[in-house]
């Protein structure tokens, strides 16, 4: 078995083939309940497991007991970019660490919920997007806005009505038209953020970052940069 098995979908979707190729890691699909413990059953010794992405209507989601059962076995358990960044936030007290921006986001903000890393996708590989986390443009916002002057009260605006919408009905098309019509944004500059964005879906590069710094194999270091994913050039997700 792989030193890492790591779940995950749409958050890699777009991730440069390198890093889908690095040794040691196992790649499986989205996670769902009872998979954690059928992976701690067939390993002959506590490893590393790394939740990024799981179901959560089409099946029951991965429970916080299972991760606990993993951790009072000796695992090391981390989360990133989706619900395991989810989990790894309500579990930070019982020993799950979290990584990335994502993650870091649940005590910066007190408006951040679930909610806005949820996102409609094709339900096999390579899990294309069909909507837009509500994540991925609040991450627009904090590293493009201010450049293309979109102000804090126009990106407030902008967020909370797509918070008031179903997840499903967040996609670029409604991000743009939301952006002119509550927030007042210039056509101009909805079209410049969007496009960036695009190309830094901040789920993707936090997954990205994981793969790259390997935080499991120096889990006292702190691992969760909170100002922004580090992406070398050379593997910028990109769709």
């Amino acid at each position: 078995m792989a030193s890492v098995t790591l779940f995950a979908g749409p958050s890699a979707h777009g991730l440069p083939p390198p890093l889908r190729r690095l040794r040691g890691i196992r790649w499986l699909p989205p996670v769902r309940r009872g998979d954690i413990d059928r992976l701690r059953a067939s390993a002959r010794q506590p490893a590393t497991v790394v939740v990024c992405d799981g179901v959560f209507q089409a099946a029951p989601a991965v429970s916080h007991a299972e991760l606990c059962r993993a951790l009072d076995a000796g695992w090391q358990v981390w989360g990133v970019s989706s619900i395991g960044a989810i989990r790894a936030h309500e579990l930070r007290a019982e020993g799950m660490r979290g990584f990335g921006w994502v993650h870091a986001q649940f005590t910066q903000h007190d408006d951040f919920t679930d909610d806005e890393l949820c996102l409609l996708h094709f339900p096999e590989a390579p899990y294309f997007p069909v909507s837009e986390a509500l994540v991925n443009l609040r991450y627009a916002f904090a590293e493009r806005g201010a450049e293309l002057g979109i102000g804090a009260a126009a990106q407030r605006r902008t967020l909370s009505a797509l918070r008031a919408r179903w997840f499903g009905d967040r996609t670029e098309l409604r991000m743009r038209e939301l952006m002119q019509a509550t927030a007042g944004i210039a056509p101009a500059r909805a079209d410049a953020l969007l496009a960036w964005l695009r190309l830094h879906r901040v789920k993707t590069l936090d997954l990205a970052a994981l793969l790259l710094r390997r935080p499991w194999q120096d889990p006292l270091r702190s691992p969760a940069p909170s100002t922004g994913p580090q992406r070398p050039s050379s593997s910028r997700p990109r769709d």
